[in-house]
């Protein structure tokens, strides 16, 4: 399928941390110039999301024959082969943990053309961000001049998501692409419903960097309904239905440990790090 083209900015324009803060300014301030258009690859890219730092993170990512990775940080944590993809999770890694200081000094080796945005502002447990603020501190992701993703939302329904988009263009701040998560029961039709209505929300190209089966009523007395079984089905499901949709960029399957009470079927790796038959399943797709 032929992929559409998207503006980014020069990677020369890269600069210091102090002097990208400096660029980025205010939503209103300066023209950020747009250059030679990039061509996504044709096929829908496999990913996947893992902050692992040891020789036995390496191997699992590199067992899942994998097109992308991402560590939910700023910088890669142990290869940039499959490609390594920053992000800036929060305020605090913006602000206090240089995270566009490390996305710049790395460039040279993740030659990466793209930036995630916040991870799931609306979850306390995660960037707790509100929209106002992200919108203030967006021009400062706006300045790497990479092409960049919005915050990643709990829901593809986020209500935080449509504020910011909202908030967003009437600013006149740029997203190239929508990122969301999306934890579900076993049904890839209402899955890949979900995605398609994002997409004919916002107009954009879509990530799907989370997304696995999860059963979040199931407790230690009462475990997960839904088994490996079914979740494998869905995933051929759903790998088939995303790589089948033109505006569907990237996805990335999300893994739990194989214990646990709710996406333990989802899991991809067993607890000395081999592959599950899930995992073997997503490093065949």
């Amino acid at each position: 399928m032929e992929r559409r083209k998207f503006l980014s900015l020069p990677l020369a324009a890269m600069a210091a941390p102090a002097a990208m803060a400096a660029t980025a300014g205010s939503a209103q301030a300066a023209s950020i110039p747009t250059v030679p258009a990039v061509t996504l690859p044709a096929d829908t890219q496999k990913g996947f999301g893992w902050g692992g730092k040891d020789a036995l993170a390496l191997t699992q990512i590199k067992s899942l024959k994998l097109d992308w990775h991402y560590t939910w940080g700023s910088h890669y944590n142990v290869t940039t082969n499959p490609p390594f993809v920053p992000m800036v999770k929060s305020e605090r890694t913006l602000l206090e943990q240089d995270a566009l200081g490390w996305v710049t000094r790395q460039l040279a080796e993740t030659k990466t053309k793209h930036l995630l945005g916040f991870n799931e502002p609306d979850n306390t447990a995660q960037a707790n961000m509100s929209v106002d603020r992200a919108i203030q501190l967006w021009p400062k992701l706006m300045a790497t001049g990479l092409r960049l993703g919005s915050p990643a939302c709990t829901s593809p329904r986020s209500a935080w998501l449509a504020d910011f988009m909202t908030k967003a263009k009437n600013k006149g701040l740029r997203v190239d692409f929508i990122t969301t998560h999306v934890y579900a029961w076993p049904r890839a039709d209402d899955f890949l419903n979900k995605i398609t209505v994002l997409h004919e929300k916002y107009g954009k190209p879509i990530w799907v960097t989370e997304y696995a089966v999860a059963d979040w009523d199931a407790t230690a007395t009462r475990p997960s309904i839904y088994t490996r079984a079914q979740t494998e089905d869905f995933m051929r499901a759903t790998v088939a239905g995303l790589r089948a949709m033109p505006f569907v960029e990237r996805f990335a399957w999300k893994t739990r440990p194989a214990g646990d009470i709710r996406m333990g079927c989802s899991a991809l790796f067993h607890t000395n790090g081999t592959l599950t038959t899930t995992g073997k399943l997503y490093a065949s797709l």
